[in-house]
């Protein structure tokens, strides 16, 4: 018994590293993505025409080994009729499963709602995770952050040369970031409010 779990360890000890070195070791990435987003009570077939379920995004991904960072930029309708921008900041592991070719996912973020100023009347504001939209003149960035919900990713990202693809599933939490280190504690981030599914493709600046 004893050997055959030794055997397995170093089975293992050769495969993780030249599956790591099937890939590179630091990526630096642009991408742009689409994300389809449906509403509420529908299935998830049913909203597949509809324009307004879909958002088209940018974002910019660095991985060191099995370590990624991503930055997520969303442009948004919201509820109050403006144009806002949903920035997601999220940290998350890369685990190589096929070399390059597969690669899990896992992570989590924060995402802060942004809506610039559209008019001489109106004053650029965050929506925070409670729904309210507080001038940045009243709250400073990091405050904002503090009260955001939280975002949640899994997903499969392939590797070909420079190009890469991911499939993303996104997930907003109910829970914002100063609530999860607070007296709800870190189980309440997968109370999931909403969740879309995304598809990136991304090349390799270096």
């Amino acid at each position: 018994m004893r050997k055959n779990v030794l055997a397995m360890l170093v089975l293992l000890c050769l495969l993780i590293p030249a599956s790591v070195g099937a890939r590179s070791l630091v990526n630096v990435s642009l991408g742009f993505g689409a994300s389809y987003l449906p509403e509420e009570g529908l299935d998830f077939t049913q909203g597949l025409s509809d324009p307004d379920n879909w958002l088209f995004h940018g974002e910019i991904s660095a991985r060191l080994a099995f370590l990624q960072a991503q930055a997520l930029v969303l442009p948004m309708q919201c509820e109050e009729g403006d144009q806002g921008i949903l920035l997601i900041g999220m940290g998350s592991l890369s685990l190589p499963m096929v070399g390059s070719l597969m690669s899990l996912e896992v992570g989590g973020g924060v995402g802060l709602t942004y809506i610039p100023s559209n008019s001489e009347d109106t004053r650029p504001s965050y929506i925070l995770g409670s729904g309210d939209q507080v001038d940045v003149d009243a709250i400073s960035f990091a405050e904002a952050l503090y009260h955001s919900p939280i975002y949640l990713q899994a997903g499969l990202a392939s590797e070909v040369g420079p190009l890469g693809v991911r499939l993303r599933y996104l997930m907003k939490s109910r829970t914002t970031l100063g609530e999860s280190i607070g007296n709800k504690g870190w189980w309440s981030l997968f109370a999931i409010d909403s969740a879309a599914l995304s598809l990136v493709l991304s090349l390799k600046m270096f």
